[in-house]
């Protein structure tokens, strides 16, 4: 049976730790107690939002007014080369069993908060690596019947799914990814460089609380990368090689570390990075990414496009 609460603080289950109260809330964890809260949801006619670890979210100074699910732990379970996952199981300890399990294919997870549900529906990545590389299909609740999702129908994209544009409405329930099975050697290998991919990632943590990386980086084609090359000759070969262009560099280049607004700073680590430094509002984080946006606009002609998603607005 699950317990309905009422202002309930949405500060303290989002990584962001800023927003004012959701209107109900309620914790689940398992796919049951999940559908029993959408079902109360929709008697009431109530609008709902399920948020896993709350890593990829800006909840409005407001709050929101309507039910806020947070599901958060599940089973996993592997056979042979097909790891099964309850959305709400953390990415970290997905990649954890996987590793286990002697089973390549998602060491690029290695930092990663949140939950395997929000990893696909944001289509996560880091390290050269994204869930839509493993995805093969998931449960899915969809006005309250449970259907499969296949890769096709999630549409993924850069940080981006069919599910996060808004183009497919309804939950995920269950992932199911597909790995291979690694030699010793090779494990040996793909767990040094997980040691040194955390290391890389704390080397860069943020001073505050923070969504990760605020804005997506830019992926070109050939020709595109080597124009931008010729016309911005400080952009590292490195990042040519990778045909992507990353939002910190460029924001970085227009002199932007350690800028803020209230309590909402760009990092001095990672200038991909809007952290709360302390008391920041929804109000100071949004300025702060319009002038971010701005800046990096009028230097590059570029258009900065923000990771997170917005709940309450």
């Amino acid at each position: 049976m699950i317990e309905i609460k009422e202002n309930e603080p949405l500060t303290q289950h989002t990584t962001f730790r800023i927003g004012g109260p959701a209107k109900y809330f309620c914790s689940v964890s398992n796919s049951e107690e999940l559908q029993e809260a959408i079902v109360w949801a929709n008697k009431k006619n109530i609008e709902y939002k399920v948020i896993g670890g709350g890593s990829n979210l800006l909840v409005s100074d407001s709050g929101y007014d309507g039910l806020v699910i947070k599901y958060f732990g599940g089973k996993i379970e592997i056979v042979g080369e097909t790891l099964m996952a309850m959305a709400g199981a953390p990415l970290a300890l997905v990649m954890n069993e996987s590793l286990k399990a002697g089973l390549a294919g998602l060491e690029w997870a290695v930092g990663i908060p949140g939950t395997i549900g929000g990893a696909v529906c944001n289509n996560a990545g880091a390290y050269g690596g994204e869930v839509s590389q493993n995805f093969l299909e998931a449960e899915f609740l969809q006005e309250e019947k449970v259907k499969t999702l296949t890769v096709k129908d999630l549409d993924f994209g850069y940080r981006s799914s069919g599910l996060k544009e808004g183009k497919i409405k309804g939950v995920i329930l269950l992932v199911k990814l597909g790995l291979r099975q690694a030699s010793t050697e090779q494990m040996a290998e793909i767990k040094e460089s997980v040691k040194r991919n955390l290391a890389d990632r704390v080397s860069k943590a943020s001073e505050g609380g923070s969504v990760g990386s605020t804005f997506r980086n830019f992926v070109m084609s050939e020709e595109e990368i080597n124009k931008f090359k010729e016309k911005f000759p400080q952009l590292p070969d490195q990042f040519v090689g990778y045909r992507k262009v990353p939002a910190a560099w460029l924001i970085d280049e227009c002199g932007l570390k350690g800028k803020k607004i209230g309590g909402a700073m760009v990092s001095e680590t990672h200038a991909g990075k809007i952290t709360n430094v302390g008391g920041a509002t929804a109000e100071d984080v949004i300025m702060l990414i319009s002038i971010v946006k701005q800046k990096v606009r009028s230097k590059f002609s570029l258009q900065l496009i923000e990771e997170m998603e917005y709940l309450g607005f």
